[in-house]
């Protein structure tokens, strides 16, 4: 009975802040409205909850454990209780059944009494509802008087190659508080809170790829910076915090392919148990021509790794765009069900969706297939159409290519074209 009851809650906690955001229903929603919701709910109550645990909260990613205190917190904050125990305890006066009076417990008070207590109740109620209702519309006033005309933002990069420092220069001094940050990307952990008379922040860029840096007023973005940090040809790194290990990929690249062995792995003292290390393959630079609702991406991969924990021999392949990305997951045929694929702003999971398909023996080489036309769609796997969709979003530059494996894996050729044949970029590694 108690864990129906937190389902309710949890349930009627989801439909507030949908109500509250106003995106319309949460079934419809892409990755990049998480990401929203994420920074939304780090600019209202500084804790950041990743796009994964918000995707778990709304059932988009399985997962058997329920929420965390300090995420059930966070929510019930976000839609404005004090906690999650106050939200319950709210809610639950409001759903549940006022209890009849006793009649000979009430003998002695006048009905006019009762009448006043009532009434009085009512009217302090309303009172507090406009009291309420007026500190929205003056806080959503004050919110709109911040107008990026006030504001700058720019970047210089320091140097080349991974890492990389990012030189802020920004001018704050119209803002009406001290709350101002500067924040990396769409992640809101990667936020730093910067004096707001300063005009220089430093930034460190563990990956290449392509970011918005965000400057924030209050709960306000009032600047954005398009940044695009390339990898110098491929970039091979073991994934960790805070700091990947990274790779020279010359020494990988032989035989026709791109492959990170368990053994050069292991010389980095990096543990393959009880979990397998994340191995990222990047390659990232503007592909002139290519957008992402009308071009073709073909490549071969598989997995190198299968022991123990790595058993579903997981994978993903990423295409980088300009603040957008595909990604298209693989797996053994018996571990679809936790697939999720992500297609510029289109994101669908194996609970929901017949993702079989992104099934494959990755002992063995797979061609993985991805073409778009006039922003329709098409995966492919192995030579069979596996999934396809119309795009959500417009198109945008195409900036480069990414593989993670779980363990390890290889790639044996890039590709990417347009419609009519014509190759745009191409990697064979033959060398």
């Amino acid at each position: 009975m108690r864990i129906d009851q937190e389902r309710e809650w949890l349930a009627r906690c989801r439909q507030l802040i949908e109500e509250n955001v106003d995106w319309g229903s949460a079934e419809s929603w892409s990755t990049q409205d998480f990401e929203r919701l994420s920074e939304e709910i780090a600019d209202k109550t500084a804790v950041s909850l990743s796009v994964t645990t918000l995707k778990r909260v709304w059932g988009r990613v399985k997962y058997d454990s329920a929420p965390t205190a300090t995420t059930l917190n966070t929510l019930a904050r976000f839609i404005g209780y004090t906690s999650w125990q106050h939200f319950k305890s709210t809610t639950k006066s409001l759903s549940s059944e006022v209890p009849s009076p006793r009649i000979d417990s009430l003998k002695a008070k006048s009905n006019r009494y009762v009448w006043f207590s009532t009434g009085w109740f009512i009217i302090a109620g309303a009172f507090v509802g406009l009291l309420g209702t007026g500190a929205f519309f003056l806080r959503d006033t004050k919110q709109q008087l911040l107008s990026s005309a006030d504001f700058s933002f720019s970047s210089t990069y320091v140097a080349t190659g991974i890492p990389n420092s990012v030189l802020f220069h920004y001018h704050a001094e119209a803002s009406p508080t001290d709350s101002v940050f500067i924040q990396q990307s769409w992640d809101p952990s990667r936020r730093q809170r910067v004096p707001k008379n300063g005009h220089v922040h430093t930034a460190l860029y563990y990956q290449p790829g392509y970011f918005r840096a965000k400057l924030i007023v209050g709960d306000q973005i009032v600047r954005e910076q398009d940044l695009l940090i390339p990898s110098q040809g491929w970039h091979v790194a073991v994934l960790q915090e805070p700091v990947p290990v990274y790779f020279k990929a010359e020494p990988l690249i032989k035989s026709g392919r791109l492959s990170l062995p368990v053994a050069r792995i292991q010389q980095q003292s990096i543990s393959m148990q009880p979990v397998p290390p994340t191995v990222q393959y990047r390659y990232v630079k503007e592909l002139e021509g290519l957008r992402s609702d009308h071009f073709r991406f073909e490549t071969r991969v598989k997995s190198d790794y299968q022991q123990g924990s790595a058993i579903c021999q997981r994978l993903e392949i990423m295409i980088l765009c300009k603040n957008e990305y595909f990604a298209i997951p693989l797996s053994a045929k018996g571990c679809v069900g936790d697939l999720s694929l992500e297609l510029a702003g289109h994101t669908v999971d194996a609970t929901h969706t017949d993702l079989s398909g992104l099934g494959a023996d990755l002992s063995q080489w797979v061609d993985v297939r991805c073409e778009v036309r006039q922003r329709h769609a098409s995966v492919f796997v192995a030579g069979q159409k596996v999934y396809e969709t119309d795009l959500p979003s417009e198109g945008k530059g195409i900036v480069g290519v990414g593989y993670e494996f779980a363990g390890t894996g290889s790639v044996d050729f890039v590709r990417f074209s347009q419609l009519d044949g014509t190759v745009v970029f191409k990697e064979d590694f033959n060398k």
